[in-house]
């Protein structure tokens, strides 16, 4: 396979192993962690970092309400789980869920799908690009993490191929093209809307929601 170049930042590996990445960034960065060697060392040295410092901490008291609190937690979840079977959760993101999606026309040589429309603007959506398309030049109102799974994408910090991930922010402007003698498939995490330099993409993603 590929050796990857390209991976989420410190800051963004850290956040995840403290759990405070959003949803759709997590879900990005841990399909890159199940392909990256490198990366899931830096976890397991965040990781216990974190477990370091917790244990450094002082020990707090537990308050005279705490055990009665918990167990009323408790009891009000024993009375929900009573009122119905309960709700069979979502099955988790993987590469072959990912694979099953059916994607739509979204513009000339690109396909789109949303596999998560999460709060505060936060979308994950899975892209396929015909290669020698490029993507209208645009910039963010938040951050985005785009992975790719299959085929391979230039943009202005380099090629990117399966496993690698670009991780932008709001000071970004970049027009990613599809290269490669396959289509690009790419999974991107993205916080807000995007900002596209030329009136009719911009007119466009207002449309779709880009």
């Amino acid at each position: 396979m590929y050796e990857i170049c390209h991976h989420p930042s410190d800051p963004t590996l850290v956040a995840h192993a403290a759990g405070r990445l959003s949803p759709a960034a997590a879900t990005v960065v841990r399909l890159h962690l199940e392909l990256c060697a490198t990366c899931r060392a830096a976890m397991r040295e965040a990781e216990a970092i974190g477990g370091a410092l917790l244990a450094c901490l002082p020990a707090e008291p537990l308050g005279p309400e705490a055990l009665a609190r918990a167990m009323r937690r408790i009891d009000a979840a024993d009375a929900a789980g009573r009122m119905g079977p309960p709700v069979p959760a979502a099955p988790p993101l993987t590469r072959e869920v990912l694979a099953a999606q059916r994607l739509r026309w979204l513009a000339p040589g690109v396909r789109h799908c949303v596999v998560l429309d999460g709060t505060g603007g936060e979308v994950l959506r899975l892209l396929r690009v015909r290669p020698g398309t490029a993507l209208p030049q645009h910039g963010h109102h938040g951050t985005e993490l785009t992975l790719v799974l299959e085929g391979a994408f230039r943009d202005v910090a380099g090629h990117y191929r399966a496993g690698d991930v670009l991780e932008v922010d709001e000071e970004t402007r970049h027009m990613p093209a599809a290269e490669g003698p396959t289509d690009c498939f790419c999974l991107l995490a993205t916080q807000g809307r995007l900002r596209f330099d030329a009136l009719l993409p911009r007119i466009f993603g207002l449309l779709v929601r880009l």
